[in-house]
């Protein structure tokens, strides 16, 4: 099967060499490789501080319960991985979602001024696929003008840019996962950029239970969050290939849209010049419902189609709200996502393209 996601490891002999020396060191946690990796991603994104954690999820509640969200709201677009609501709950505080934009997959500035109230704490703006939205000036505006914290969820936006700055520099606090599916993965894991010094400082006591001074030292209701020696070491190497592996996908991203453009059943992606996508997936827009052609691609062809994310969150079952939100449940369920990682090799590409083209023109 072509698959839309699948892991890319360059050095594999260095890294095994690597893992061997730790293990042989005995120090697992909290050691040389952590500060590196730490060290790296938070020069890559141009802020002052990283941290890694053991997930995307517990990134986005550390940061949110630093905001203290707690009997409080926070708007987040309704078109996310259900973790993104998830951790405003587990931080003490209530999710509202709000509508997207049809071209960008990503919240829509209108709508998220209209969901602020006077109980409303912060904003979680997720670069979806890898894309960060075109209108990031307004949110930012429209934060400031509340008095209201943007948070960046960069699960899928790794190297993603926005005039020139790095995805993860761009609010209070980037939250980054490197669940395997993910641009860079590191099996599991996340890390928290941030130029608080405030922030820093929490989270790295948070990730070991609340540590103060040492152990026996607790000054937070912390957990069991660190990114262990062996995922930090990996992630080093993937963060030195992250640059070439988007390069790839960037590169199989044009060639999707020069040989799909004028395809009249389709929609794509829009890209303004002052943005750089990561491409974690290559959206498309249907003029049907997309369920049939997933279904299709994967018994006719063996070939992996994706959507992000249908249903979306307001109207999963645990969060399914009175209010609609027309955008995204209209656009979302006729949207798929073409395979698109570092592995995808010519022949694929023009597999799946002479694919598509022949179920749509049926």
């Amino acid at each position: 099967m072509i698959k839309t996601a699948q892991p890319y490891f360059k050095n594999k002999r260095k890294i095994l060499k690597t893992l061997g020396r730790i293990l042989s060191s005995g120090r697992l946690m909290e050691g040389e490789y952590a500060r590196q990796f730490e060290n790296n991603f938070a020069q890559y994104c141009g802020t002052k501080y990283a941290v890694s954690v053991n997930s995307c999820t517990t990134a986005l509640e550390i940061v949110l319960r630093y905001l203290e969200v707690k009997d409080r709201e926070v708007i987040v677009p309704t078109n996310t991985f259900i973790a993104t609501p998830n951790a405003v709950v587990f931080a003490g505080g209530k999710p509202v979602f709000a509508d997207i934009e049809p071209q960008t997959f990503c919240l829509d500035p209108l709508d998220l001024e209209k969901r602020i109230t006077k109980k409303t704490k912060a904003v979680i703006l997720v670069h979806i696929a890898g894309f960060i939205s075109p209108h990031m000036e307004k949110i930012k505006s429209i934060c400031r003008a509340y008095k209201i914290n943007l948070i960046e969820d960069c699960a899928h936006a790794h190297g993603a840019e926005y005039k020139g700055k790095k995805a993860g520099s761009l609010g209070i606090a980037g939250c980054f996962s490197f669940y395997p599916t993910k641009i860079m993965t590191t099996g599991n894991g996340g890390m928290i950029t941030t130029n608080s010094s405030e922030l820093n400082a929490l989270a790295r006591s948070l990730r070991v239970h609340g540590r103060g001074e040492s152990l026996s030292h607790i000054v937070n209701l912390g957990n069991d969050w660190f990114l262990d020696e062996i995922r930090c070491a990996i992630g080093l190497y993937q963060l030195r290939e992250l640059e070439d592996m988007l390069r790839a996908r960037r590169s199989i991203a044009a060639k999707y849209i020069q040989a799909l453009r004028g395809e009249n059943q389709i929609i794509l992606p829009e890209i303004p010049e002052n943005l750089r996508p990561a491409y974690y997936k290559f959206p498309l827009t249907l003029k049907q419902n997309a369920a049939k052609l997933k279904k299709t691609f994967v018994a006719k062809y063996n070939l992996e189609l994706e959507s992000l994310y249908y249903p979306p969150c307001h109207l999963q079952p645990i969060y399914r709200n009175k209010y609609r939100l027309p955008v995204a449940e209209d656009i979302l369920g006729r949207q798929i996502c073409l395979p698109i990682h570092t592995k995808i090799k010519k022949k694929d590409f023009e597999f799946v393209v002479g694919a598509l083209r022949k179920e749509l023109r049926k």
